[in-house]
């Protein structure tokens, strides 16, 4: 019986230990944790400018770069080794893959036999988790899927839902320690995406709304973690009014702010999308936004004691300037063959402009820069859809570039179309054409009442006053790359009249000469193919859905005829290839009334438009 007694007592024990070494109870201790945040980085990774070919900006400051933001996190891992209660997270908020002509010449790449640029620059520096933003879907599947499986970091967005399995697409969050305290990081990403994208770029996903996301998400996380520190990461921006969305609009596209109001519980909120650095707190919550193309990056320090169980929080926020630290070197050097390649890829000549066009211009009328893309748009309709389109829709997709007349190279496509869009041919009536300018001339254009007004339309205050910003700037209602104008009709802008009843219409121009086609009238019951970008087709900006009335879930399968998968810069590229030589052209089809009225509301417009706060 004593054997027994012994062996059962011995059994136990051993059953014991094995318990608690598997549940080994990391010590709580003191923590002084930074977070540092990047944003909308947009390919900026090399302290130089592929598109302008230089590493300087306009005002002669240095160009602002990861390989900036590398030093100081160099710094700040020395200081981690050296300090037990210090330790760093770097997280990054998304929209990497577009902006810069690199990440473009990567995401072209065969991915399976060569590691994304970005993947290996953040697996080098050590990310520890990033957010899908709706430029980094822009490029496809078969880039970001391979990324997925080359980053030593999750990709987070839990409003972001695979359509088979109804759980996330990436992961919704990542669990992380230091010292004893367990750090949650829960991603959200803008569900504006399938207003903004087209479908096969982002299929066997669904976009959930941002708000009844995160509800349910930090209840989960609460109660499946307990987490010591909460901290939202989201690809969204602030301002929820933006583009006409109110707090009541299911699957606001930029809805921080409705999340940090309505969600309590977050420590920390990082968020980008919008471009615009701020540090808010609400809700409990210090809220921090960093400056776009590595110009800047958020750092929130948070001392942790303990209190037993309890964690004790004093939280501090703040934005550091890239460009005040030194280049990494190490960082230059590791892939440095990378902004070889993409230097000379980018400086070979596509064509030749017989005169310079700027797209500041297109702001306040009719201009060059501008119609050139309508010229290409009706170009893609025909060769490349076989489609003749009666109409096309553009607008200036850079606030103010300037193509030099002389040699054009690749590295000017990204100067005359930014952006990766592909390309519609829908069907719309005249009076939606007519609705659509309505709506588009509103937001862009001031009523004038005198000549002494100013053409743009700026935000103002309830008194109707201009708001200006400390370095005497005024924002736009609405920005630049909504200034859409039409070709393929003559019409006029009134800003005499209130708005909804500016335009007139005047005739049918397929001579792109401004001058109303004989026999043939604009009518308003009669439906018209009308050449567009993926953008504005899935809802971008609202215009489609104020000219139909149709919400953009509603739009593809009532409107669209056709698109190609091809992106406009690639045709764009092309087709100044093929001319070789190019003569830019207005083609004078619309003008602001009157006229006199017109010329000085824009001269007056142009020194706060001129201001650089866009």
């Amino acid at each position: 019986m004593k054997i027994k007694l012994m062996t059962i007592v011995t059994v136990i024990a051993v059953l014991l230990v094995g318990c608690s070494s598997s549940e080994t109870v990391v010590e709580k201790s003191a923590l002084n944790l930074r977070i540092v945040e990047t944003t909308d980085l947009h390919g900026a990774i090399f302290p130089y400018d592929f598109i302008n070919d230089t590493n300087e900006t306009y005002n002669g400051d240095p160009i602002a770069s990861l390989a900036h933001i590398s030093s100081y996190i160099k710094d700040q891992r020395e200081a981690e080794d050296s300090n037990n209660s210090f330790k760093l997270l770097l997280l990054d908020n998304g929209d990497r893959l577009q902006g810069q002509p690199i990440v473009n010449v990567y995401n072209n790449k065969d991915l399976n036999e060569t590691t994304h640029i970005f993947t290996d620059v953040m697996n080098y520096m050590g990310y520890d988790a990033t957010v899908a933003g709706n430029h980094d879907v822009e490029p496809g599947h078969i880039v970001y899927d391979n990324m997925l499986k080359q980053a030593n970091y999750p990709w987070l967005a839990a409003n972001l839902v695979n359509t088979t399995t109804r759980e996330p697409y990436f992961k919704p969050y990542k669990v992380i320690e230091k010292n004893g305290a367990k750090i949650v990081v829960l991603g959200l990403t803008t569900p504006g995406v399938p207003s903004w994208l087209p479908q096969e770029l982002w299929s066997g996903m669904e976009y959930k709304d941002m708000v009844e996301s995160a509800k349910e998400w930090v209840v989960k996380i609460k109660e499946e973690e307990n987490p010591d520190v909460l901290i939202g990461l989201m690809h969204s921006g602030w301002d929820y009014t933006y583009g006409g969305y109110d707090e009541n609009a299911t699957s606001n596209p930029n809805a921080v702010q409705l999340v940090v109001e309505q969600v309590p519980g977050f420590d920390v909120v990082l968020y980008g999308h919008d471009h615009s650095p701020a540090i808010h707190d609400l809700n409990g919550a210090k809220v921090l936004n960093a400056a776009a193309y590595a110009k800047s990056f958020a750092v929130v320090d948070i001392n942790i004691t303990w209190d037993g169980d309890k964690a004790e929080k004093n939280v501090t926020a703040y934005q550091l300037n890239s460009t005040d630290y030194p280049v990494d070197t190490d960082f230059i050097s590791k892939f440095k063959v990378a902004e070889d390649e993409t230097k000379q890829f980018v400086q070979q000549k596509v064509g030749t402009f017989t005169t310079t066009i700027n797209s500041m211009d297109a702001a306040f009328k009719d201009a060059p820069f501008n119609d050139l893309i309508h010229e290409l748009e009706f170009d893609v309709a025909k060769n490349q859809l076989g489609i003749e389109v009666d109409m096309t829709i553009a607008a200036p997709l850079q606030y103010d570039v300037t193509i030099e007349v002389g040699d054009v190279k690749y590295a000017d496509m990204w100067k005359l179309y930014k952006y990766d869009n592909t390309f519609y041919v829908m069907k719309l009536t005249g009076s939606e054409i007519k609705k659509y300018l309505e709506y588009n001339y509103e937001m862009w254009m001031n009523q004038m009442n005198s000549e002494d007004d100013h053409l743009l339309n700026f935000v103002k205050d309830e008194s109707g006053n201009i708001i200006m910003d400390e370095n005497g700037c005024a924002d736009t209602v609405t920005r630049y790359y909504n200034y859409d104008s039409i070709a393929g009709i003559v019409y006029t802008v009134d800003l005499s009249k209130e708005a909804n009843s500016r335009i007139a219409i005047i005739g049918i121009d397929k001579n792109l000469d401004g001058i109303p086609d004989e026999g043939v009238s604009f009518d308003l019951n009669k439906e018209y193919k009308v050449g567009i970008n993926s953008y504005r087709a899935g809802g971008g900006g609202g215009h489609m859905m104020a000219a139909t009335g149709l919400t953009k879930e509603e739009l593809p399968n009532a409107r669209v005829i056709t698109s190609t998968e091809t992106g406009l810069r690639d045709y764009l590229l092309q087709w100044i290839k093929d001319k070789g030589d190019v003569t830019p052209r207005a083609f004078n089809n619309w003008k602001v009334i009157p006229a006199d009225w017109a010329q000085k509301g824009e001269k007056k417009s142009r020194e706060l438009y001129n201001c650089g706060a866009h």
